[in-house]
């Protein structure tokens, strides 16, 4: 009788033990793929583009920043050229929408400039902050609104999906942290 339940312990111990190390041998094979920085992202491919060849969650983040702030400065550098592109709306509401979009891109920017910043001094709370307020939608839903579907217009809601990555790598850091204390 004792040897049945030793054998029934054994039995135990050795699949809880089985299980501990495939776990951990699943998180260690995990670890050495981006893939891990994108996990709340809404689109990981995109996510897995702009973060190409990083090793630690500062680099992915400091990367998808640069990424995104690069398209920012595209966009704010042609929003002069949303107004043309708007053939079917009357003067005033062109001009109100190209207004929006100027501003809601030079947010952007500056926002993720901000965020730059932040990031170089260590400051997550900051560049959390920065991050939340450079998502900004207010020109994509004034273009869509207005049924834009011109290629300025798409790069719009490009901006916002970049901009919703970096608060997703920047979400997934925290998750790993929370996760790390709990350790």
């Amino acid at each position: 009788m004792a040897s049945q339940k030793f054998s029934y312990f054994s039995f135990l111990f050795l699949a809880i033990i089985a299980s501990v190390l495939s776990y951990g041998i699943a998180e260690i094979e995990f670890d050495n793929d981006t893939s891990r920085f994108c996990k709340t992202a809404q689109d990981k491919d995109l996510c897995k583009t702009m973060i190409s060849g990083v090793t630690n969650w500062h680099d992915a983040i400091g990367e998808a920043i640069k990424v995104t702030l690069s398209l920012a400065k595209e966009l704010k550098s042609q929003s002069d050229l949303i107004v043309p592109e708007l053939v079917n709306l009357q003067p005033g509401k062109k001009d109100s929408i190209q207004k929006t979009c100027k501003e809601s891109f030079k947010t952007v920017f500056d926002m993720l400039k901000e965020a730059q910043t932040a990031l170089a001094a260590g400051d997550n709370v900051t560049l959390q902050t920065k991050l939340s307020a450079a998502l900004d939608a207010e020109c994509v839903d004034a273009l869509s609104n207005a049924g834009a579907t011109f290629p300025l217009a798409n790069k719009a809601k490009e901006l916002d999906i970049k901009v919703s990555i970096c608060l997703a790598i920047m979400a997934q850091n925290e998750i790993f942290v929370h996760r790390e204390l709990r350790n």
